[in-house]
């Protein structure tokens, strides 16, 4: 099965220019491209679209996706290492949160 850009963009919440991008740099090559240059996705290219919005939202740079995407040829083992970037920064943001309540909870205290 494969999708066009539209609907890779409606299903991602990425817009056709991040694609048409993303591709120009190489970082995700189309399944295929027809007449007029329309691009279809296939679902291993949605699920490298996926690490690739995954280690943008870790905050890593394009060309820095690009080697780690290049260099894991496992998609299971570089999905499971994803899954541990998330579990950690989910870890550190709950630490951040739970900081500020307390100062709030001090703060409020105190008054």
């Amino acid at each position: 099965m494969s999708w066009s850009m539209g609907e890779v963009c409606r299903m991602s919440g990425v817009t056709s220019r991040t694609l048409r991008h993303y591709h120009h740099v190489g970082l995700l090559i189309p399944e295929s491209t027809g007449a007029g240059g329309l691009r279809r996705y296939g679902e291993r290219e949605l699920r490298r679209l996926q690490r690739v919005l995954v280690m943008r939202e870790l905050g890593l740079g394009l060309a820095d996706i690009r080697r780690v995407l290049d260099s894991q040829q496992d998609e299971a083992e570089a999905l499971r290492q994803h899954l541990c970037d998330l579990e950690a920064e989910r870890d550190r943001l709950s630490v951040l949160v739970d900081t500020v309540r307390r100062t709030v909870d001090t703060l409020e205290e105190a008054t």
